[in-house]
């Protein structure tokens, strides 16, 4: 019980700090949008500091010991952040923009309730959860990585086995209810983090349209409830393209924030490290005369990129397709020019998108109707290549084509779903500026 009320109070301290931070680097910045920020990367940090611990071999009460001397140092700047985050602002007597997120929560939860699983779906419990248990007890984690545990995938990152283990270690046990919660508070960040979002662009209605959109959508409901890492993954990289807008439209700090959240994508999933690769290569290409933003988004992506290289070079096994196809087991050219593979993969591909995101197809349409200069963007164009990543994945694969598609398409689609929602929405507000404008012309 100790250990749980200091870890509370520590990660409540974290919170102001982050939020402190996160504040700073916005020059327009809303209180709601800032604490979602706030949570999605203290959830960052938590992994982090975890895995910082199982590294340098310490126990859990050290790192809290590091955690209270670095609040406590911290309290000074921190002590406003704490009092405006108990702060109500003043409102409307009857304030929609709350009401219907209130709302959403409330369906949310309620579905969580009725739905979710305990335990969540299979790749929770053979994959997430039980590098969870193995990262639970430090004298023992490394054996994550045995040779024996092949279907386990223990080259996968640890971001959200960190987490768990991190709060884990908080009430020394493995309860079922703490990857439980985080499935619930994913499931509610997304639809939250691009609501607010949207109405900081001032399309309150695009807004509404956003949240209807994840509340009728049953297969996004599902694979948030699965406590599977897709959801976390998903959730990131909604937030980079968020904070690469916001980045557009302000002169701030930021890039730090960018980069920071893009290079954490990729100590989520190994398809987080594609799209890490994709986008810090296109985002530093496109900003390679802006020395400022160059230099704040290396200096943000510095800290999950050694994370990284030091789980990938000292711990982590080869990933099991890029050992199978090394042996020869998939023949390159005999894939590369096998059309039945092609036709396969566009098949499964439209199916998919037929079945489970016709509101997506929906959405894009609208896009190539109203603004087709969305086709163009930069955030469009990297979605685009991680998507043609993907594909290449599926055409060398040395496992069962149709197998490998069936188990995870879905969850492929499901990494960029919320991202496309809101970048498409904002897409929109093109629309209503050339409304605008033709009104003033007139």
């Amino acid at each position: 019980m100790i250990h749980l009320i200091i870890t509370l109070i520590n990660i409540f301290l974290l919170f102001a700090g982050i939020y402190t931070v996160v504040k700073k680097t916005s020059v327009a910045h809303t209180k709601v949008t800032t604490l979602l920020n706030s949570i999605l990367i203290q959830l960052i940090t938590i992994s982090f500091l975890y895995f910082l611990m199982l590294m340098l071999k310490q126990d859990f009460t050290r790192l809290l010991i590091l955690l209270s001397i670095v609040n406590l140092s911290a309290f000074y700047y921190t002590k406003n952040s704490i009092k405006e985050i108990f702060k109500s602002e003043p409102s409307p007597s009857f304030n929609y923009t709350r009401f219907w997120a209130l709302s959403t929560v409330f369906f949310f939860t309620v579905y969580f309730a009725l739905f979710s699983s305990k335990h969540g779906e299979w790749d929770a419990w053979a994959i997430w959860n039980l590098h969870a248990k193995f990262l639970y007890y430090p004298e023992i984690w490394q054996r994550l990585f045995s040779t024996k545990l092949t279907y386990t995938h223990a080259d996968y990152p640890l971001m959200l086995p960190s987490i768990v283990a991190f709060f884990w270690r908080s009430v020394n046990a493995t309860a079922a209810e703490v990857p439980v919660l985080l499935a619930y508070g994913v499931l509610l960040l997304i639809p939250l983090l691009v609501y607010y979002s949207l109405i900081k662009k001032g399309l309150s209605f695009y807004a509404c349209i956003a949240l209807a959109i994840f509340v009728i959508d049953i297969n996004y409901k599902f694979l948030a409830c699965a406590q599977i890492a897709d959801s976390l993954l998903s959730l990131l990289i909604l937030a980079v393209f968020i904070q690469y807008q916001e980045l557009k439209d302000s002169d701030s700090d930021k890039a730090y924030i960018l980069g920071f959240i893009c290079a954490s994508c990729a100590w989520v999933k190994n398809e987080g490290m594609v799209f890490y690769i994709i986008f810090t290569i296109g985002f530093l290409l496109t900003n390679i005369k802006n020395l400022q933003t160059f230099k704040k988004y290396l200096m943000g992506i510095l800290v999950p990129t050694l994370f990284l290289i030091a789980f990938k070079v000292f711990y982590a096994p080869v990933n099991d397709l890029v050992a199978a196809n090394s042996k020869g087991v998939s023949s390159f050219k005999s894939v590369l020019f096998n059309t039945g593979r092609y036709i396969t993969i566009i098949k499964f591909g439209i199916n998919m998108l037929m079945n489970n995101y016709m509101i997506l197809l929906m959405l894009i349409l609208a896009a190539v109707v109203f603004n087709r200069k969305f086709f163009k963007s930069f955030p469009f164009i990297i979605i685009l290549l991680l998507l043609g990543a993907y594909f290449f994945a599926y055409l060398t694969t040395p496992y069962d084509l149709v197998w490998h598609l069936t188990t995870s398409i879905d969850r492929l689609i499901q990494q960029v779903y919320p991202a496309l929602i809101y970048l498409i929405l904002l897409s929109l507000r093109e629309i209503k500026l050339n409304n605008i404008n033709a009104l003033t012309k007139d």
